[in-house]
This record gives structure tokens, C-alpha cells and sequence, in this order.
């Protein structure tokens, strides 16, 4: 179902009853539950960084791998062990280069 036409059902007023098993209402608030999160991770990191300025300096995960020479499973790494924590911005994360510029000073890897 296009966000078109359910927009277009919203707007017209209509009563509306929509029949699902279980499994299909955990699927539908999980995706409501992860498409908020995002949209609040995202708007977190905006007003942190209006807030900071440039003193908070992010990068993706591409940038990390090229600007710091680190390797994905490394980086996958660092995540899973809690060395770096990342933040979430949209799907995607992002990581303080602050950070990433102790870790590989210190050769963590």
C-alpha cells in the first residue's frame, strides 16, 4: 500500500477497519517502532551538532574505513566489543572521529 494512498485515506475521514494475525501487527509496530527511532536518532545528532558547532566532528562508516585506513571487520569489531559506540544517523551510523583518532593511536586492532 503506496503512502500516497494512505494519506489520501487519512485525509478523506473514512472509518476504516483493517483485519491482521498477530504476527503481522508485531511486523507493522516494529516498523513503527524503528522508523521513529530513526527519525529521533537523526534529529539527535542535528542538534547536537548545531549545539556544538564543528567541535563534534562525525563521519559514516565509509569515511572511517578511508580517512582512518580501519578495515570493516575491525570497525564491526570495536561496535561489537563496546570500544566505539556509535550513533545512528537515518540507517546509517556515524562515529565521533575524535574517537576514532584515540583508537588508532592507541592500535587497538
Amino acid at each position: 500500500m503506496s503512502k500516497d494512498y494512505l494519506d489520501a485515506l487519512v485525509n478523506s475521514g473514512a472509518n476504516v477497519s483493517i483485519t491482521m494475525t498477530p504476527s503481522e501487527l508485531r511486523d507493522f509496530a516494529e516498523d513503527i517502532a524503528r522508523t521513529v527511532a530513526e527519525r529521533m536518532s537523526a534529529q539527535t545528532v542535528d542538534a547536537i551538532k548545531d549545539a556544538m558547532g564543528d567541535t563534534m566532528k562525525y563521519c559514516t562508516t565509509e569515511e572511517a574505513m578511508r580517512d582512518f585506513d580501519i578495515k570493516l571487520p575491525t570497525l564491526n569489531s570495536w561496535v561489537a566489543k563496546g570500544v566505539i559506540v556509535p550513533m545512528k544517523k537515518g540507517r546509517k551510523n556515524i562515529f565521533l572521529r575524535e574517537d576514532l583518532v584515540r583508537l588508532t593511536r592507541q592500535k587497538i586492532w
